[in-house]
């Protein structure tokens, strides 16, 4: 299996290829990779005390940073490897300061998997959310390294669970403690023989709270909504725009954020609204700041533009690109509407159930939860409170996760 397992990975590699020509995210990713063992061998001691986070993207990059942090500022001793599968993690890291090194996973073939640990020999290892790599999972209890899975969701439809995915099982069992979301995830792994299994919530509700205590300000971003209120629309996709168009071609100040800060994506939304929108790296006179439209064209700032806002749209719940994070506008008292397609998204059930959060099926649904927020002060107020209570009630959650892996290092 483990011969199949490489030959598809391969494969995939190689149809890739010709992608990289329409796709400057898979070529951004093709030529991180072709650097990461030079970056390994320049940067990395194995006989260091190293720990290793392993993140997808951007999104599970966020649900890392606390636990980092709180890391580097407990132990002087330690030195932190993160990796990353998408450039949108990889791309807004180049300045994070906590990390010791940063680089592009290579691929999850028997050799990559192999002499990467052998480079890196990690004492404690911590993969985020459900990016959890067979080969890797191998050679690291081959080199007897800790493992964690955090923040991780499972359910009985996943592969693992069928019957064509027992190998798939068997390298999941490899890990050696799971600090899974919800109660659900934790009853599927204990049914099918898992030890060392807990519920610990998600390490965003930590990093959302940081984002709040920052209070970081954009000065451009003020002068733009110049006190009025303001919609923002973050982490879009194309089919999200259809069901917000009513309310951005209106008079209200409205900022879009696309989740993939594309050329083309930008310049569709700049012909689509036409005069009366801007982008944000294009603001510069008084009457730039008099549109009603500006388009965040710079990544890794949205998270601190959503306390501007007075009603939140996150995207991504409309197709099936998955709900983006609902957290992030939440934490700053924000009511948030969303698309239809949330299940399986914990804390969107939750605030849903709870009136901070409205979901919508189309246009006019759309155009009506937001008007009704929009001329009421105190659903406003109601719903915005609703959503940073449940960020509060969760943060303690967080501590059991902490608490284990800063034992397992004064342990080492």
């Amino acid at each position: 299996m483990k011969f199949i397992y490489d030959f598809f990975i391969i494969l995939a590699f190689i149809i890739c290829q010709p992608l990289r020509l329409l796709s400057s995210k898979i070529n951004l990713s093709y030529e991180g990779r072709k650097k990461s063992f030079k970056i390994l061998n320049k940067e990395v001691d194995p006989n260091e005390k190293n720990i290793w986070f392993h993140v997808s993207s951007l999104g599970e990059f966020e649900i890392a940073k606390p636990i980092i942090e709180t890391l580097k500022k407990s132990f002087d001793n330690i030195k932190i490897i993160v990796t990353f599968f998408s450039p949108s993690g990889y791309e807004n890291s180049k300045e994070y300061r906590f990390a010791d090194t940063k680089l592009y996973l290579p691929l999850d073939t028997s050799f990559n998997a192999k002499r990467f640990v052998s480079s890196v020999n990690p004492e404690i290892v911590i993969f985020i959310k459900n990016d959890i790599w067979s080969n890797y999972i191998h050679y690291l209890r081959e080199n007897d390294s800790v493992i964690y899975s955090l923040s991780s969701r499972f359910n009985k439809s996943q592969f693992y669970f069928k019957f064509y995915g027992y190998w798939f099982l068997k390298q999941l069992k490899k890990i050696d403690f799971f600090y899974v979301q919800d109660n659900n995830s934790k009853k599927i792994l204990e049914k099918n023989s898992f030890e060392n299994v807990h519920v610990s919530g998600d390490s965003r509700f930590t990093s959302v709270i940081n984002t709040l205590n920052k209070n970081k300000r954009v000065t451009s971003i003020e002068k733009f909504i110049n006190n009025k209120r303001c919609f923002i629309a973050g982490s879009i996709w194309e089919n999200d725009i259809d069901l917000i168009d009513r309310v951005i071609m209106s008079n209200i100040k409205s900022i879009i954020v696309p989740h993939d800060i594309s050329i083309n994506f930008i310049n569709n939304l700049k012909r689509k609204y036409g005069d009366n929108c801007i982008k944000f790296s294009d603001l510069n006179n008084e009457n730039d700041f008099k549109k009603n439209i500006l388009i965040i064209d710079s990544i890794g700032i949205l998270k601190y533009l959503y306390r501007y806002a007075d009603i939140a749209y996150v995207g991504g719940g409309m197709g099936n690109k998955g709900l983006h994070n609902i957290l992030e506008p939440a934490v700053f008292s924000v009511p948030i509407l969303i698309g239809k397609n949330f299940q399986g998204f914990s804390e969107a059930e939750d605030l849903t159930s709870l009136g901070g959060v409205f979901s919508v099926k189309n246009s006019d649904e759309f155009y009506k939860y937001f008007i009704e927020l929009y001329d009421s002060e105190e659903l406003r107020n109601k719903s915005g409170k609703a959503n940073s209570k449940y960020i509060i009630d969760n943060i303690e959650k967080n501590k059991k996760f902490i608490d284990s892996l800063t034992g397992k290092i004064h342990y080492l």
